[in-house]
């Protein structure tokens, strides 16, 4: 049988109710959004982590650390705060993950976000 994953819900503690407010600068930042992620149609989620950023917080950020490089794992780069996008992409990251069971999706998605029970997090 081949499962399935399925977004059950996304959170941000940088930016209570995600839904309905915004960054700052929409234009311009970098949020921690939290995606709680399981199998489809049953109970139970895991977290992974996104950092979610425009290309100007990048930039910026690069420029203010020229010597540092910025590994992208984890990383959802969009053009402005939208939260009905931000969903839509993270939803499609779930559609592409089928396995066999629930770790073989675990680690599928861990290659797009930082999973909470992951080696690397």
């Amino acid at each position: 049988m081949t499962l399935r994953a399925e977004l059950k819900l996304l959170h941000s503690p940088d930016l209570p109710d995600p839904e309905h407010n915004r960054p700052q600068d929409p234009g311009n930042f970098r949020i921690l959004i939290q995606a709680l992620i399981g199998v489809a149609g049953q109970e139970g989620a895991d977290t992974f982590d996104f950092l979610v950023c425009t290309p100007a917080w990048l930039a910026a950020h690069l420029a203010a650390h020229p010597a540092e490089p910025l590994a992208a794992r984890g990383y959802l780069i969009v053009p402005g705060y939208d939260y009905a996008k931000i969903h839509a992409a993270i939803s499609r990251l779930c559609d592409q993950a089928t396995g066999p069971d629930w770790p073989a999706l675990a680690a599928r998605l861990n290659l797009d976000g930082r999973w909470e029970y992951g080696a690397d997090h």
